[in-house]
C-alpha cells in the first residue's frame, strides 16, 4: 500500500478509479484485530467461555464493516469483505479453539448469524476467482483475500476426512491459488504504487514500520527478545564461571 508522508509531495500516475480505491488507506490494516485473535486461537491461547468469544467476534466484524463504509467502499465488495473475515472467524474458531459448546457454534456459526447462509468455505473462493478474472479488479479487496488465507483460511480445501493424501491434495490446490493471487497482485502493484516523488530528503522509520504487517512486527519483536535472552544468559554464565574461578577455595 502507498504511504503519504506528510513532508513529501506525489503525482500519482494511477487511474482515478485505482486511486479512489486506495485513499482511505486499503483494507488489509483493517484486519489487524482479527488477525490477533486468529493467531491467538492458533496459538491455543483463548480461555474465554463461547458467548464471549462470540461477542468478541461479533465486535471485529462490525468494527470492520463500520471502518470498509467509512472508507467509502462499495457494498460489494465491503460484502466479499466480511464474508471472508466472518468465514475465517468461524473456521478459526472451530477448528483451534477448546471452547465447551463447540456443538452450539457449528449448528449456529457467525456466518449464519451474520448473512444467513452456511458456504463460506466455497462462496469465499468462488468470489475470489471471480475478482481475479475481472479486467479491473478492486486490489484493495485482492489484499484482503491474500490476507485471510496468509491467516490459515482453508475453507474448502480442507480435507473433512483428515486423511494425509486428501490434506496433500487440498493444500495443493490452495497453494496454487495463492500464487496464481499473488502473481496477479504483482501485476496490478506497477500500477497502483507507481508514483513520481519530490521534495523527499530521507525516509523515515515510522515509514518502514506503517509498511510492516501486524505479523512482521510480532515476529520481529519476538526474535530480538530471544536474541537478548540469549545473549544475557551466555554473559551471566561467564561471569558466574569467573566468580567462581577467583573465590577462595574452602578449606576442610
Amino acid at each position: 500500500m502507498t504511504t503519504i508522508a506528510s513532508n513529501l509531495t506525489e503525482v500519482p500516475l494511477i487511474d482515478a478509479h485505482l486511486a479512489a480505491s486506495r485513499q482511505g488507506g486499503g483494507i488489509r490494516d483493517l484486519l489487524r484485530d482479527t488477525a490477533l485473535l486468529v493467531s491467538m486461537l492458533m496459538q491455543g491461547g483463548n480461555t474465554d467461555p463461547a458467548n464471549e468469544l462470540r461477542e468478541r467476534c461479533v465486535q471485529l466484524m462490525t468494527a470492520f464493516s463500520a471502518a470498509l463504509e467509512q472508507r467509502g467502499y462499495a457494498a460489494d465488495v465491503r460484502e466479499d469483505a466480511l464474508y471472508a473475515q466472518c468465514g475465517l472467524l468461524d473456521e478459526a474458531v472451530l477448528r483451534y479453539s477448546s471452547i465447551e459448546d463447540r456443538s452450539s457454534w457449528e449448528a449456529h456459526p457467525l456466518q449464519v448469524e451474520r448473512f444467513g447462509k452456511l458456504d463460506a468455505g466455497d462462496h469465499v473462493f468462488e468470489r475470489l476467482e471471480e475478482r481475479m478474472r475481472e479486467a479491473s479488479p478492486n486490489v484493495d479487496l485482492l489484499e484482503c483475500y491474500a490476507a485471510i488465507l496468509g491467516l490459515g483460511f482453508r475453507g474448502r480445501y480442507a480435507c473433512p476426512t483428515g486423511t494425509s493424501s486428501g490434506v496433500r491434495e487440498g493444500e495443493t490446490k490452495r497453494a496454487a491459488l495463492i500464487v496464481a493471487l499473488g502473481a496477479r497482485l504483482e501485476n496490478l502493484r506497477p500500477a497502483v504504487t507507481r508514483t513520481f516523488i519530490a521534495d523527499r530528503n530521507e525516509r523515515r522509520i515510522a515509514d518502514w514500520f506503517y509498511r510492516f504487517s501486524p505479523w512482521g512486527i510480532a515476529g520481529t519483536c519476538c526474535i530480538a527478545a530471544a536474541f537478548v535472552y540469549l545473549v544475557w544468559g551466555h554473559a551471566l554464565d561467564a561471569q558466574l564461571a569467573h566468580l567462581m574461578s577467583s573465590a577462595p577455595a574452602m578449606k576442610p
